[in-house]
């Protein structure tokens, strides 16, 4: 439709209604951007974890409803943090990195315990139990999850790797 005498035509209209929404939608996103940057930090990496916090904490979306991964993928766009690839497909990459950031939170707690003459990998587990520290589902610590974060804690500060032996199991020593 053209403009005739003044009058905007549905397409024009349109334009400054989608254009005004983007405002509005990037204004939102930079007002929650601090908050999804410190839930990110804190371990927080996928979309549907960052959704179920969100919702948790009360966050409602623009709308007031509740958030989905998908409503997250948009805002994680919007902010450019997106930290997967294409379209949120990242091949299991978004939870090893998540991985990475609580192994990384629990070091100093692995260096605390380890000083404190909690050497063999059953006594750091017992002790991680004790003290209420929770795995990342919220399980209790075993051998084996205990050993996985060492290896990965080796795997992220290579610098500070040196091999020693603890309950029959070759391990990185933090």
């Amino acid at each position: 439709m053209e403009q005739l005498s003044g009058v905007t035509s549905s397409r024009g209209r349109g334009v400054h209604r989608a254009s005004t929404n983007k405002r509005a939608a990037n204004s939102r996103a930079a007002a929650l951007a601090p908050t999804i940057r410190k839930l990110m930090a804190a371990g927080f990496v996928s979309q549907r974890e960052l959704a179920n916090e969100l919702n948790r904490r009360g966050i409602a979306t623009a709308r007031g409803g509740n958030w989905h991964r998908n409503t997250v993928l948009r805002m994680l766009r919007r902010l450019d943090l997106l930290t997967s690839g294409q379209d949120g497909i990242d091949n299991g990459l978004t939870s090893k990195r998540a991985a990475d950031v609580r192994a990384e939170a629990l070091g100093p707690t692995i260096r605390k315990l380890r000083r404190a003459g909690f050497v063999s990998i059953s006594a750091i587990a017992r002790e991680l139990n004790e003290r209420g520290i929770p795995t990342a589902r919220g399980g209790k610590w075993h051998r084996t999850s205990v050993d996985r974060l060492l290896h990965r804690l080796g795997r992220l500060k290579p610098s500070s790797r040196t091999v020693v032996a603890a309950d029959d199991c070759v391990c990185n020593s933090l």
